[in-house]
Protein backbone atom coordinates (compact mmCIF):
# COMPACT_ATOMS: atom_id res chain seq x y z
CA UNK A 1 0.00 0.00 0.00
CA UNK A 2 1.37 3.16 -0.87
CA UNK A 3 0.98 5.80 1.59
CA UNK A 4 1.20 9.77 0.59
CA UNK A 5 3.38 12.24 2.47
CA UNK A 6 3.00 15.72 3.01
CA UNK A 7 5.08 17.80 4.26
CA UNK A 8 3.46 20.99 5.85
CA UNK A 9 6.01 22.79 8.24
CA UNK A 10 2.70 24.32 8.70
CA UNK A 11 -0.11 23.76 12.06
CA UNK A 12 -2.78 21.69 10.36
CA UNK A 13 -6.32 20.92 10.92
CA UNK A 14 -8.22 17.48 10.05
CA UNK A 15 -11.13 19.28 7.99
CA UNK A 16 -9.77 18.76 4.68
CA UNK A 17 -8.31 22.65 4.86
CA UNK A 18 -4.95 24.42 6.66
CA UNK A 19 -4.67 27.39 8.67
CA UNK A 20 -1.23 28.31 9.89
CA UNK A 21 0.17 31.35 10.99
CA UNK A 22 3.92 33.01 10.36
CA UNK A 23 6.14 35.96 11.28
CA UNK A 24 8.46 37.27 9.51
CA UNK A 25 10.62 40.13 8.61
CA UNK A 26 9.90 42.41 6.11
CA UNK A 27 11.86 41.61 2.29
CA UNK A 28 13.15 38.50 3.81
CA UNK A 29 11.73 35.02 2.08
CA UNK A 30 9.67 33.07 3.93
CA UNK A 31 9.16 29.29 2.72
CA UNK A 32 5.39 28.82 3.08
CA UNK A 33 4.87 25.21 2.41
CA UNK A 34 6.43 22.01 1.14
CA UNK A 35 5.01 18.93 -0.53
CA UNK A 36 6.20 15.43 -1.48
CA UNK A 37 4.76 12.11 -2.24
CA UNK A 38 6.99 9.38 -0.89
CA UNK A 39 7.85 5.69 -1.10
CA UNK A 40 9.27 3.75 1.90
CA UNK A 41 12.73 3.79 -0.01
CA UNK A 42 12.31 7.15 -0.58
CA UNK A 43 11.75 7.67 -3.95
CA UNK A 44 8.67 9.64 -5.66
CA UNK A 45 5.46 8.24 -5.23
CA UNK A 46 4.40 11.01 -8.11
CA UNK A 47 4.45 14.54 -8.84
CA UNK A 48 2.49 16.98 -6.47
CA UNK A 49 1.06 20.17 -7.68
CA UNK A 50 0.77 23.65 -6.03
CA UNK A 51 -1.61 26.34 -7.21
CA UNK A 52 -1.50 29.69 -5.42
CA UNK A 53 -5.22 30.09 -5.12
CA UNK A 54 -5.32 33.61 -3.41
CA UNK A 55 -2.09 35.71 -3.99
CA UNK A 56 -0.65 37.74 -1.13
CA UNK A 57 -1.77 41.89 -1.36
CA UNK A 58 1.72 42.72 -0.32
CA UNK A 59 4.57 40.70 -1.70
CA UNK A 60 4.83 37.92 -3.92
CA UNK A 61 4.45 33.65 -3.65
CA UNK A 62 7.07 31.62 -5.89
CA UNK A 63 6.35 27.71 -6.37
CA UNK A 64 9.27 25.41 -7.35
CA UNK A 65 10.37 22.60 -7.60
CA UNK A 66 13.20 20.93 -5.10
CA UNK A 67 14.18 18.52 -2.31
CA UNK A 68 12.40 18.65 0.35
CA UNK A 69 12.81 17.09 3.76
CA UNK A 70 9.89 15.29 5.33
CA UNK A 71 8.80 14.49 8.60
CA UNK A 72 7.43 11.45 9.25
CA UNK A 73 6.75 10.48 13.23
CA UNK A 74 10.01 8.38 14.48
CA UNK A 75 7.44 4.99 14.22
CA UNK A 76 7.01 5.53 10.80
CA UNK A 77 9.19 3.27 8.45
CA UNK A 78 9.26 6.23 6.14
CA UNK A 79 11.25 8.45 9.11
CA UNK A 80 14.46 7.39 7.46
CA UNK A 81 14.16 9.66 4.76
CA UNK A 82 13.72 12.59 7.35
CA UNK A 83 17.04 12.94 6.86
CA UNK A 84 17.13 12.84 2.84
CA UNK A 85 15.84 15.41 0.47
CA UNK A 86 13.09 14.23 -1.30
CA UNK A 87 11.19 15.41 -4.50
CA UNK A 88 8.97 17.80 -3.72
CA UNK A 89 7.58 21.41 -4.34
CA UNK A 90 7.89 24.67 -2.33
CA UNK A 91 5.90 27.90 -2.42
CA UNK A 92 7.95 30.96 -0.53
CA UNK A 93 6.58 34.65 0.27
CA UNK A 94 8.66 37.39 0.16
CA UNK A 95 7.17 40.88 0.94
CA UNK A 96 7.38 44.46 -0.65
CA UNK A 97 9.99 46.58 0.27
CA UNK A 98 9.57 48.13 3.61
CA UNK A 99 5.95 46.67 4.27
CA UNK A 100 4.76 46.03 7.68
CA UNK A 101 1.80 44.40 9.07
CA UNK A 102 -0.66 41.23 7.95
CA UNK A 103 -1.07 39.27 4.96
CA UNK A 104 -2.61 36.58 3.32
CA UNK A 105 -1.85 33.97 1.13
CA UNK A 106 -4.01 30.47 0.09
CA UNK A 107 -2.48 27.37 -1.47
CA UNK A 108 -3.98 24.74 -3.06
CA UNK A 109 -2.15 21.26 -3.35
CA UNK A 110 -2.85 18.61 -5.80
CA UNK A 111 -1.69 15.11 -4.60
CA UNK A 112 -0.63 12.39 -7.13
CA UNK A 113 -3.37 9.75 -5.79
CA UNK A 114 -5.60 12.65 -6.68
CA UNK A 115 -6.69 13.83 -3.04
CA UNK A 116 -6.53 17.73 -2.50
CA UNK A 117 -5.92 20.20 0.47
CA UNK A 118 -6.34 23.86 0.06
CA UNK A 119 -3.82 25.38 2.94
CA UNK A 120 -4.59 29.18 4.26
CA UNK A 121 -1.48 31.26 5.96
CA UNK A 122 -1.62 34.41 7.64
CA UNK A 123 1.77 36.08 7.84
CA UNK A 124 3.20 39.05 10.17
CA UNK A 125 5.16 41.34 8.18
CA UNK A 126 7.88 42.85 10.97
Amino acid sequence: MRVLLVVFGLLLSSMGAARAEKVIPSGKPLLLFSASSTNPDCTSLGTVELRVVQGPEHGRVSIRRGGVFPTFAAGNPRSACNTRRVPGIMATYVSQRGYAGDDLVVLEVFFPNGSAKRVTIAIRVV
